[in-house]
């Protein structure tokens, strides 16, 4: 599965997602955590990868807990993504 957070403080770090996630909203640990800046660095994107046999019901429950949620002045949004191989 792959979860993709927008609309973050431009300065936010993988270990920021990594703590949002996993100590604030109680999620599992994923596998991997991008964070790349948005256009205009006005804010930032994380791609955040779980193990391809993560149960769909975490993506729904990730989604409806980080969309709208504010976080650090931003409104987060959150999309379950399709797990694309590089």
């Amino acid at each position: 599965m792959q979860l993709v957070i927008g609309n973050l403080p431009v300065d936010s770090s993988a270990e920021d997602v990594y703590t949002l996630l996993t100590q604030q909203l109680g999620a599992p640990e994923p596998t991997e955590i991008r964070v790349e800046n948005g256009s205009g660095e006005l804010n930032a994107l994380a791609i955040v990868r779980y193990p391809d046999d993560t149960p769909e019901a975490l993506g729904r429950v990730l989604d409806d807990k980080l969309s709208g949620l504010h976080y650090q002045g931003h409104d987060l949004d959150a999309t379950v993504t399709h797990h694309f191989k590089e």
